[in-house]
């Protein structure tokens, strides 16, 4: 990777004081990001927000905030829309799908809850069954593809999982699940929380029907952005569970109303905040100067590390998997006899270190991003050490 990590950090201002490894919650944004943010707002404020200008400024950064998306994806853009979050392109799915009483849905039991709460309810209102595989922590792609394909009936309707587990940043084996759903016309949703900005995606290779990403964690944009991706195939029977004047042919006329079938835009309940999808298009310019490939090496090569050192701890285990294709930017692990919230906040008390506890399996997990460094790691594992004696 010829990258200057030190020309990137410069940009990114809370790496000055901070050993920053919790972008898997929400990532840190650089200076440009926020930049970008202000003079959207300044304009908005000086000018206001509905000249003529500024209008059609707006409608420029709504367009290339799209186009930004589609290029994550690798996807043609009248496949993707910008959201608000991971969740929110969840949901439109969920809930604009013609389910059938009886339908099953398919998650797994490591799952985050923005998995699971859709899932579930969605299933409580149209009378489905929810069927969760149960993982262990160091199941085998194998393993873990035969237990979901082992769930699958006739009824089976969707299988629904993260591609990258939260609590043990375990890569789940999507494509080849994809593989397999596909073969029997079970429908694929992946939720992309840990993904966009920190690994390659690729939807017109991968087949996968329904993605969702994140503006705010690993492409380093601010909260209240995200996107998601439908399949060209799938956009006319994905009906919008909320709707306004954008979702409708125009002239809008309430006599002979109807209804656009096929654009994304139909999602759209109204307006969108410019600032934050500015913010949202000058991060993932941020993430694609340094070369997301680039990224996803990086992460892989300061998660090995991280790994390796923490392991030689006596009292700490690994919660994340050893396999590098199995594996992403978070590692996860636990100290013997301590619990996971006093061992973050001492981290952070005595070394100024940012990491987060997670669940199931319930431990530490540190998020590690292209922009943290070897010293970071030391830093990391001197202080796990220090706890474990």
């Amino acid at each position: 990777m010829n990258v200057d990590i030190e020309k990137i950090r410069s940009q990114i201002p809370v790496l000055a004081h901070t050993a920053y490894m919790n972008t898997g919650w929400s990532g840190p944004p650089p200076r440009s990001v926020a930049q970008a943010m202000k003079d959207r707002i300044d304009l908005e404020l000086e000018q206001g927000p509905i000249m003529p200008e500024v209008l059609e400024a707006g409608r420029e950064i709504q367009a290339k905030a799209r186009e930004a998306a589609a290029r994550i994806y690798n996807a043609t853009v009248d496949e993707v829309l910008v959201t608000r979050n991971t969740t929110e392109g969840l949901n439109i799915v969920l809930s604009g799908l013609d389910w059938n009483q009886g339908d099953e849905i398919i998650i797994c039991d490591m799952e985050h809850g923005s998995v699971i709460a859709p899932a579930q309810l969605i299933g409580q209102r149209y009378g489905l069954a929810v069927k969760v595989v149960h993982l262990e922590m160091l199941d085998s792609s194998e393993v873990i593809l035969t237990k979901i394909e082992s769930a699958f009936t006739p009824k089976t309707r969707m299988v629904f999982i993260s591609h990258i587990l939260y609590a043990t940043g375990r890569r789940m084996p999507a494509e080849e699940l994809r593989r397999v759903t596909k073969d029997r016309g079970i429908l694929l949703m992946l939720d992309g929380a840990q993904t966009g900005g920190h690994i390659e995606l690729d939807m017109a290779r991968s087949g996968f029907d329904f993605y969702s990403i994140p503006g705010q964690k690993w492409l380093l944009g601010y909260e209240g952005s995200g996107a998601l991706y439908i399949r060209r195939e799938h956009l006319e029977r994905i009906h919008p569970a909320h709707t306004g004047g954008r979702g409708i042919a125009r002239p809008a006329d309430a006599n002979n109303f109807q209804p656009v079938a096929d654009s994304m835009e139909k999602f759209l309940g109204g307006s969108v905040s410019v600032p934050v999808q500015v913010a949202f298009l000058e991060a993932t310019k941020f993430v694609e100067e340094v070369g997301i490939s680039n990224i996803e090496a990086r992460n892989l090569n300061l998660a090995d590390s991280a790994k390796a050192k923490l392991a030689e701890i006596p009292g700490v285990t690994l919660n994340s998997p050893l396999e590098r294709a199995d594996s992403s930017g978070l590692v996860s692990f636990a100290i013997a006899g301590k619990e996971p919230i006093p061992i973050v906040e001492q981290l952070w008390e005595n070394h100024r270190l940012v990491v987060r506890q997670v669940g199931h399996p319930a431990g530490v997990r540190a998020s590690l991003h292209f922009f943290n460094t070897e010293a970071e790691i030391d830093l990391l594992v001197d202080g796990v050490r220090e706890l474990a004696k």
